[in-house]
């Protein structure tokens, strides 16, 4: 992941040293938590508990040999 980071002062006031490192960590842990949460959502919503619970939620009926019912 490639961050740049520059400041657009009306003064011209340049940046801080450390403010692309500061910045950069933050929006790489920001990316990081963002997917950790994604990945979270993503195995709830296929986990069997979470099928389960649709089809109960929505009535599914299903025959013995797994073709939809009513």
């Amino acid at each position: 992941m490639d961050i740049t980071v520059t400041r657009n002062s009306p003064t011209g006031q340049a940046m801080t040293a450390d403010a692309e490192a500061a910045v950069s960590e933050a929006l790489r842990d920001l990316a990081f938590w963002l997917y950790r949460q994604q990945e979270n959502e993503y195995d709830w919503l296929s986990s069997d508990a979470a099928v389960d619970e649709v089809l109960l939620i929505n009535e599914y009926t299903f025959t013995e040999a797994g073709l939809r019912a009513g």
